[in-house]
């Protein structure tokens, strides 16, 4: 099932012209890696295709409807945003944050139930974040904080997640598990993922299709076996990368 479609899609910032003639379509099932340099526009686009600012032009659908004739709170029943950074408004524990997510699911009195207790707690279990649900959340470190933004998304439990550097903060185990965990919900096959990544390596990895943003508005869509490859690296960074083979025979991309 298609859950994002955009088609023709002009994205600009400040004058500059980021993307020209998107058309992307994202599946249930998929695991999409965004991937560009600095600056490229990754940030940009996710917050257009998650509909927080309007494209220059071009359209965008939502599980076939037109994104911006839906009301927010059906967006957000059906979309997820991990934005790059979080901040604590309000003072609130873990738990009390983790159960963020269910307000897209709720009427405008309703308070949460048990049962969305309990997949906030499951949440948090699945970000190793147990024991820790009375904690106040500005006492957690940076990797803790970002475990419990993916833990809130997860809580939300929308078919498509928008993820902006899902990593960040996280050391070599939480990277891992949070990205096995995208993974598998994608193999499910009700969900998609579209993750802005800086790893090569990790989106070779965990990633079946991958969108390259060449920061002059121009963009390549497609699988990763097909795009992912040291010419076309070298040139969406501007430096040399080198392919190797892993361990296993998996590719492996260094810089030269």
């Amino acid at each position: 099932m298609e859950l994002l479609r955009a088609v023709s899609l002009d994205v600009a910032v400040a004058g500059r012209s980021l993307l020209r003639g998107l058309n992307l379509s994202v599946s249930a099932g998929q695991c999409w890696a965004l991937l560009g340099a600095n600056g490229a526009g990754k940030t940009t686009l996710l917050h257009t295709l998650a509909g927080l600012r309007p494209p220059q032009g071009g359209s965008l659908w939502l599980q076939g409807a037109p994104l911006a004739r839906l009301p927010r709170r059906q967006v957000a029943q059906r979309l997820g945003l991990l934005a790059q950074d979080s901040s604590d408004s309000f003072p609130a524990t873990v738990l009390e944050t983790a159960l963020i997510g269910r307000h897209p699911h709720l009427g405008r009195w309703d308070s949460e139930s048990e049962e969305d207790v309990e997949r906030a707690r499951q949440a948090l279990a699945q970000v190793e974040l147990t024991g820790l649900e009375s904690r106040p959340c500005h006492t957690l470190s940076g990797g803790e904080r970002r475990r419990l933004a993916l833990a809130t998304l997860l809580t939300q439990a929308p078919r498509l997640m928008l993820l902006d550097e899902p990593t960040n903060h996280l050391d070599l185990s939480h990277q891992i598990g949070a990205l096995q965990h995208l993974r598998r919900l994608a193999d499910g096959g009700e969900h998609a993922v579209l993750m802005a990544l800086h790893d090569v390596n990790l989106a070779a990895r965990y990633c079946d299709h991958v969108l390259l943003l060449f920061g002059d508005g121009t963009w390549q869509a497609g699988t990763a076996k097909e795009l992912l490859n040291a010419e076309q690296l070298s040139r969406l960074y501007g430096y040399p990368v080198a392919q190797i083979a892993g361990p296993g025979g998996e590719r492996v991309f260094l810089p030269r």
